[in-house]
């Protein structure tokens, strides 16, 4: 064998062509990044839609999105990874059991409509957002949480300063609906952040004093909205993140903040200074304990024990999308998606979005063979699980709000399953 150095070969004309195409390639994938930034940080803005159709600003810069992965050849087949036939399956099954019971209910337009959303919401959106560098993952994830403290900071403005009610962002007594336009959904989206950022902090992709100084500002954005479901459902988050990743010193800290939320509004030198909605909503219902007294409780257990009565008549053939209003005797849709689904959709579309949900918990699960990977089954373990239980509370959840969240908790552990712990990698870096 000859020792000496061999120089190496030229290169062919193709390398060439290839070495000089990259700067342009690696320009439209840095567009095409920037483009998911637009879909995750607009995906909170429902305000921003059209008029006559359900497509929001996120929407659009989805599509283009879309447009030019399909041009840069970077879209993945299972953005869910092991979890991605259960997904698809479950939402195949959901929306033909929609469409079918929308065609013998004569409401096939409905269902059209209804199936396309959830189609765009949780199909198109996933093969957007998951599956990504860490980078990107983490930049993503940071995107969404910034959206969610400017829809704050504009809701502290215009209800403690502003102070004009029945407007685009307050309710008429005094709630902040946001730029989801809804009290509830806005509180609801409020809280699904909770374990999102406790989950960066855990991970080291967000500086701890950034999510404790976040936190507070997230609790006060939920007051605003004055939302009883929303303010559970912040406890919930901090509870199973901290149970999740129980250590003697996380477990006093956990214990010790969920008390502190729990009995700090019921001492009057801060009830005084809290906001009105909050005190006259939530507040009240908390001192005296009667349920009555906190919210729509009541209205909401009627409407809930008219789905079930109803859904008996919709065991395998439902009663078409968006028609539980027309046979409703409060011409109103259940708040509980399970209810509304089944009514709809019959048991077969519940079925479907079951199945659907647990295609997520696999995705979550497959991390936790591996060493590292417990914190991003935590992230999305908290929030997915979270969702369940929101979803009792409101109707259909298409909404880009309701699924970016989702799906942006489920993305680290898509993304450890591809590539790894990086984060813990570039900690051990730093230290040595």
């Amino acid at each position: 064998m000859d020792p000496s150095p061999s120089f190496p070969a030229a290169p062919s004309f193709a390398a060439i062509t290839a070495r000089a195409a990259r700067p342009s390639g690696l320009a439209a994938s840095r567009f095409e990044f920037v483009l998911a930034c637009a879909v995750v940080f607009f995906a909170p803005m429902n305000v921003l839609r059209l008029p006559s159709f359900y497509f929001t600003a996120s929407d659009a810069f989805a599509c283009l999105c879309l447009g030019f992965m399909v041009l840069n050849r970077s879209i993945h087949l299972k953005p869910l990874g092991p979890g991605t036939a259960y997904w698809l399956f479950g939402l195949a099954l959901m929306i033909g059991a929609l469409l079918a019971s929308s065609l013998l209910a004569g409401a096939v337009d409905r269902g059209l409509i209804l199936s396309m959303q959830y189609l765009f919401a949780y199909f198109l959106l996933p093969i957007i957002l998951l599956a990504r560098p860490w980078p990107q993952t983490t930049i993503l994830m940071k995107v969404f949480v910034a959206s969610i403290v400017v829809m704050i900071l504009h809701g502290i403005y215009v209800v403690d300063f502003v102070g004009v009610t029945n407007s685009t962002f307050v309710s008429g007594n005094g709630r902040l609906l946001g730029f989801v336009e809804r009290a509830n959904e806005c509180g609801s989206l409020i809280a699904l952040t909770v374990p999102m950022i406790l989950s960066m902090a855990a991970m080291r992709t967000m500086h701890p004093l950034i999510a404790l100084a976040i936190l507070p500002l997230v609790a006060y954005g939920i007051m605003l909205t004055g939302s009883n479901t929303a303010l559970y459902a912040m406890l919930y988050g901090l509870g199973v993140f901290f149970l999740a990743t129980l250590t003697p010193l996380r477990a006093v800290v956990g214990v010790t903040a969920i008390l502190l939320l729990w009995s700090a509004p019921n001492l009057p030198v801060i009830s005084d200074h809290l906001p009105a909605v909050f005190q006259k909503r939530v507040l009240t219902g908390l001192e005296t304990g009667n349920l009555n007294e906190a919210g729509t409780f009541v209205g909401r257990m009627q409407l809930n024990q008219e789905a079930v009565r109803l859904g008996g008549e919709a065991l395998l053939v439902g009663h078409g999308a968006d028609q539980y209003r027309e046979i409703s005797e409060w011409h109103a849709p259940v708040h509980n998606l399970y209810l509304l689904i089944w009514n709809e959709g019959g048991l077969i579309a519940l079925a479907g979005f079951l199945i659907m949900l647990t295609g997520g918990v696999i995705a979550l699960a497959i991390p936790l063979r591996y060493r590292g990977g417990r914190p991003v089954f935590v992230c999305g373990f908290a929030t997915l699980s979270l969702f369940a239980i929101l979803i009792n509370a409101v109707p259909h959840v298409y909404g880009r709000f309701w699924a970016v969240p989702i799906l942006l908790s489920l993305a680290p552990a898509i993304t450890f399953l591809n590539e790894g712990p990086t984060w813990q990698r570039k900690s051990t870096a730093r230290r040595s």
